[in-house]
């Protein structure tokens, strides 16, 4: 189980307990119009507020936010330092590598060694790519945030339509002992939207910016291992380098010159 399942159980837990504790009648909650208004209209605005494909994207952002946060910076490392133990600066040796090598952009960065294109070249060529996948990544996270501000405006929404359902009754099938009931109905809408925005989106919106950056440290240190391809330095100084993108307890050693490169 994810830490991101456990905290939605957790705060809708939290919430359910408070919820029944606080109001006595929880049938005042079965406000299904208020629902669906809040619900289908944030789907709409994801639509109207971005292209079709966008919107497609955020939802699978969401749902891959209750998966596992894998970090594949030590398997991207242990991967360079391989390549540059195998090839060891030849070109030939590089090329027959490249069926064996599983991250995709590292295979681009090889690509463009193989093409001969100069470190400075390479370098420029994969930044560029980086911050075209930082400016994806980000409108597709910055998308899913900004629908966070529509529930609680949705949900404020269908509060006043049921206030004014409320007020046409009033003074006439209305009696005085039901306004209170009815106004509380009416609220509902509001804590619906609320409950949406701030015990689903916004946490997911972070979630997945969290996911975004380190996807984007990844890219970083491939960049680096190609470069160091690139310049053929020796594999240990590029398992050196590399291993100083990691935490020391996850620093790898695949030339087995002791510890990987930790501390004493």
């Amino acid at each position: 189980m994810t830490s991101t399942i456990i905290g939605f159980i957790l705060a809708w837990a939290f919430a359910a307990y408070i919820i029944q504790h606080s109001i006595k009648d929880l049938k005042v909650l079965n406000d299904v119009p208020g629902f669906l208004l809040i619900v289908g209209c944030t789907v709409a605005m994801a639509y109207m507020a971005n292209t079709a494909e966008e919107a497609q994207r955020i939802w699978k952002a969401m749902f891959a936010g209750f998966k596992k946060r894998i970090d594949r910076r030590q398997d991207i490392v242990t991967e360079i330092v391989t390549v540059a133990k195998v090839t060891n600066g030849d070109p030939r040796l590089l090329e027959q590598q490249m069926s064996t090598i599983q991250q995709a952009f590292f295979k681009e960065g090889v690509g463009l060694i193989l093409d001969r294109f100069k470190p400075d070249q390479i370098e420029s060529i994969m930044t560029d790519r980086i911050d075209s996948h930082k400016q994806y990544l980000g409108k597709q996270t910055n998308g899913m945030k900004a629908l966070a501000k529509y529930p609680p405006a949705f949900g404020i929404i269908a509060c006043v339509v049921s206030l004014i359902a409320v007020m046409q009754k009033l003074g006439g099938e209305l009696k005085a002992g039901d306004l209170g009931p009815s106004m509380a109905i009416g609220l509902v809408g509001t804590l619906i939207g609320l409950l949406a925005a701030n015990f689903v989106i916004m946490p997911l919106g972070e979630n997945s910016d969290a996911r975004d950056k380190l996807e984007l440290k990844e890219r970083e240190i491939i960049l680096q291992g190609v470069l160091l391809l690139a310049n053929k330095e020796t594999p240990l100084f590029v398992q050196e380098k590399l291993n100083s993108y990691l935490k020391e307890e996850k620093r790898v050693d695949v030339l087995g010159v002791g510890g990987g490169g930790k501390a004493a």
